[in-house]
């Protein structure tokens, strides 16, 4: 029998798996070309130190760096793509295209089991990031001032519709103080108000079978098919093909005519700002 008295293992870091599984990448193409790390260090004028480190997950290279390494060996793509899911930060292709779609698009839908992220406050923004960088990795900084371009979407001259059916789960995660909580709901209820922007709150009464079923974005496109977008694990997937996004905006269009109106949800938001997170300071100070 084992010693009970010996500590439980640390659990495992996500971030650091998947840093170890890229280092094991490097390894086993530079091996299957019978290469020596100085070898490979030299292909991509680096030292064979740099290398080792790489292989055993001690330093992660830069996605340049990954992508010189991923030519060097002839791994087509794979290390680059694992570099580039490793962190959600601003330098990965598919964040820069999530950008780009939300930049770009004539009008957004969205189903939301959280915070959408571009009727945040900068406040909800740093906190949300903070909390993800362990298993997400990247920078917090660099992560901030993407998510504030993100939000310039709805800010921009003439912008985009923006349309969320937003489940009511979502009122009650909570990131930060009650605080931070209270101001992120009644900041909800502010932005419902612009011409632009259609809040739909699709209550836990009534609808529990559509509870929980995923998130998804849809970008119409001027003169373009419109793409799709689902969150999964290190980063998401984006969906082209025409029966498949035809099916996302099914299930959206569904999930929308059986949300509350925009002023029903509202009030629930209002209600659920006031129960889950109530004002600390006297209430004449109170927004």
């Amino acid at each position: 029998m084992g010693d009970t008295n010996m500590p439980a293992p640390k659990p495992l870091d996500p971030h650091q798996s998947r840093a170890a599984e890229l280092g094991a990448a490097i390894r086993k193409y530079r091996t299957a070309k019978r290469w020596t790390q100085a070898e490979l260090g030299k292909a991509v004028a680096l030292s064979n130190t740099a290398i080792s480190k790489f292989e055993s997950a001690v330093n992660i290279p830069c996605r340049d760096t990954a992508r010189r390494i991923d030519d060097a060996l002839g791994a087509n793509g794979h290390v680059r793509r694992l570099r580039d899911h490793l962190d959600d930060n601003p330098d990965a292709k598919w964040v820069q295209k999530f950008l780009h779609e939300h930049l770009n698009a004539a009008e957004t839908r969205q189903i939301s089991g959280f915070t959408p992220l571009l009727l945040e406050t900068e406040e909800h923004t740093r906190l949300a990031l903070q909390a993800g960088l362990p298993l997400y990795g990247g920078n917090l900084d660099d992560k901030v001032i993407y998510r504030a371009k993100l939000r310039q979407a709805l800010l921009r001259p003439n912008p985009p519709m923006f349309r969320v059916v937003l489940e009511e789960a979502a009122l009650h995660i909570a990131t930060g103080s009650k605080r931070v909580m209270r101001d992120q709901l009644l900041h909800l209820i502010e932005r419902s108000r612009e011409p632009n922007v259609d809040l739909r709150v699709l209550p836990f009464e009534g609808h529990g079978v559509f509870n929980e079923v995923g998130d998804v974005t849809i970008w119409d496109r001027p003169n373009r098919p419109p793409v799709a977008f689902r969150p999964s694990g290190r980063s998401g997937k984006f969906i082209t093909k025409r029966e498949a996004v035809a099916d996302l905006v099914g299930l959206y269009d569904h999930l929308y005519r059986i949300a509350l109106d925009q002023e029903a949800s509202r009030t629930l938001i209002q209600k659920a700002a006031e129960e889950l997170y109530p004002c600390a300071r006297p209430e004449s100070t109170c927004p």
